[in-house]
């Protein structure tokens, strides 16, 4: 299962929808389906309902309701099962089916202003996927979630500039560039698709021309 077609807006790296009712619909025929609770379909339910979260008659009832699923996905892959037990986890204590969801729900925790949470949790998915990078037979699969996890967070450092004070910005930004371009370092490495090499260098460009905006 895959998201609907959408790109990412180049000024907030949100993702906007083609067909925002086609996605509405897809979304509702997903809560309906018998495997909707099974890790394949929680995979594309909880990104789509938090993107779709704003556009919502109750927008923090949609997050909330992501992060629910966030929670479950997490836990059904044999990851934390809480934000306390996230604190106390180590890369090794989290299976590498895990990372994935983990980074789904520290961006639901990202949508909800809650940028601790969600730090804690990218940063136990980016640690996660570097040690199966390392120990892992799956090597290439741990790697590309770790250049997933690098460009996830520096999207959520984006977002925390967009909401500070323009005084405060520049720290934000010169984090979320730093990890951008390490992801768009190890995407290219790893010859990744060209989609993902050109979802990082718009990531690098809106960070650099923020920067720029700031006379940084």
């Amino acid at each position: 299962m895959d998201l609907p077609r959408h790109y990412f807006d180049p000024v907030t790296l949100h993702e906007v929808f083609d067909d925002v009712p086609a996605a509405r619909a897809y979304l509702a025929e997903l809560a309906e389906h018998p495997d909707r609770d099974a890790p394949g379909t929680l995979a594309v339910r909880v990104p789509l309902t938090r993107a779709l979260a704003p556009e919502a008659e109750d927008p923090e009832a949609e997050l909330r309701e992501a992060e629910r699923l966030g929670w479950l996905a997490v836990s059904l892959t044999g990851g934390p099962g809480d934000e306390i037990a996230a604190a106390h986890s180590h890369a090794s204590d989290v299976p590498l089916g895990a990372v994935a969801p983990l980074l789904r729900l520290a961006h639901v925790l990202q949508w909800r202003h809650r940028y601790s949470e969600a730090d804690l949790l990218f940063g136990l998915a980016l640690e996660a996927a570097h040690h199966y990078g390392e120990h892992a037979a799956s090597i290439e699969h741990a790697r590309r979630l770790e250049y997933f996890a690098l460009q996830h967070w520096g999207r959520c450092r984006y977002d925390q500039a967009l909401e500070v004070h323009a005084d405060h910005a520049g720290p934000y930004l010169d984090e979320a560039l730093a990890l951008f371009v390490l992801a768009l370092e190890q995407r290219v490495e790893a010859g990744a698709p060209p989609e993902e090499v050109a979802s990082t260098r718009l990531a690098v460009r809106a960070a650099r021309e923020r920067l720029a905006e700031l006379g940084a």
